[in-house]
């Protein structure tokens, strides 16, 4: 099951609007959802329960031990172990967070998709916000909120802003790093304070994304050279002390440079040829690379909303902007700009020399 996704009363948990996911599973609407139709949808209508867990002991007998289980009410099924201070957080908890965040926002925000993974203890929903925005005048950005929570004993539940490039329906999923940009909420002491303080999340959020506007517009007026491109994936993916030490490109480096440079001179199939060539190019070949390249179908589906592919495109977008602050600039309008786009043959043959 590449895609993780659960089965939960024997169907797919997991809603989407209006556009079907790429593992094709799930309940698709041709509308944005309320939280209630989202969390119905998604089949996430039920409750977990933390539970004492006893062992057997040599003389037949069982006694409680100091953990618990976390059962999911309606069918009893395991889904994670914890401690005597876990709390869990319901599903139905997160949506009413989303909500209370949205409601500060003029102009609403609706859900987008919702769903479960493994048996059902990562659950997450996505919800649109206001203030979307076009990067080169054609690029369209959105930002969603993101709610994320576990019922498997780790981890804490999160609420964050990320991104989505909507042309060519590349998700970018850069979740921001800058503070008050992305909300924790421990499974223990007084959750319910937390949520209420998580509530502030939206001020910053919006700040969060005048900020990422600002520097999506400078990456798109930045031309980027081999000597910029490969300043950037030394360090985005660097190389082993081992091979450094003997002179030599390994695996692990070598495709990931080779896959970028072939997306970057891609450019989406030049779908937007206002940005071919620029750091913003590069940054939508970083992100793809990462959400629809790296690794395996089920550790890609995980990363690229949760784990360390979110991280790489987070630390993308402060590298870029880093490693090109001395690059030549364009002039608006730049969709005729002239000039050679630059040419990668050189790093995709370099990169490809594996020890």
């Amino acid at each position: 099951m590449s895609h993780d996704i659960a089965t939960i009363k024997g169907k797919d948990a997991v809603a989407l609007a209006r556009t079907p996911a790429w593992h094709h599973l799930g309940t698709v609407v041709d509308h944005l959802m309320t939280a209630r139709e989202a969390f119905e949808t998604a089949q996430l209508d039920w409750a977990v329960e933390k539970r004492p867990l006893y062992a057997l002991w040599p003389d037949g007998s069982y006694r409680m031990t100091d953990a618990f289980g976390i059962f999911r009410v309606t069918d009893n099924q395991l889904l994670g172990t914890c401690g005597k201070m876990y709390r869990p957080i319901q599903n139905d908890k997160g949506f009413e967070l989303v909500d209370a965040l949205l409601e500060l926002a003029d102009g609403g925000a609706y859900y987008e998709t919702a769903g479960a993974l493994g048996k059902g203890e990562r659950i997450w929903a996505l919800a649109r916000i206001p203030g979307e925005f076009n990067v080169a005048g054609e690029d369209k950005i959105e930002p969603f909120i993101l709610w994320h929570t576990r019922h498997d004993g780790n981890g804490s539940a999160i609420a964050k802003l990320i991104f989505e490039r909507v042309v060519c329906a590349n998700t970018l999923a850069i979740a921001l790093n800058e503070k008050g940009a992305e909300i924790r909420i421990p499974h223990f002491g007084d959750v319910d304070a937390k949520i209420e303080a998580a509530k502030k999340l939206m001020a910053a959020a919006t700040d969060g994304v005048m900020r990422m506007r600002e520097k999506f517009d400078i990456l798109a007026n930045r031309i980027v050279t081999k000597a910029h491109f490969m300043a950037v994936v030394d360090k985005l993916f660097p190389e082993t002390e081992e091979n450094v030490a003997a002179g030599v490109v390994g695996n692990a480096r070598a495709e990931p440079i080779a896959a970028v440079a072939k997306l970057f001179a891609s450019n989406d199939k030049n779908a937007i040829p206002a940005v071919k060539g620029t750091a913003y190019n590069l940054l939508n070949a970083v992100t793809e690379y990462t959400d629809h390249y790296s690794g395996t179908n089920k550790s890609r589906a995980r990363s690229a909303m949760f784990g360390a592919g979110e991280q790489v495109k987070a630390d993308a977008v402060e590298i870029i902007l880093e490693e090109t602050a001395n690059a030549a600039t364009i002039e608006r309008p730049i969709y005729t700009r002239p000039g050679p786009t630059p040419m990668l043959d050189a790093i995709i043959e370099a990169s490809a020399t594996v020890n």
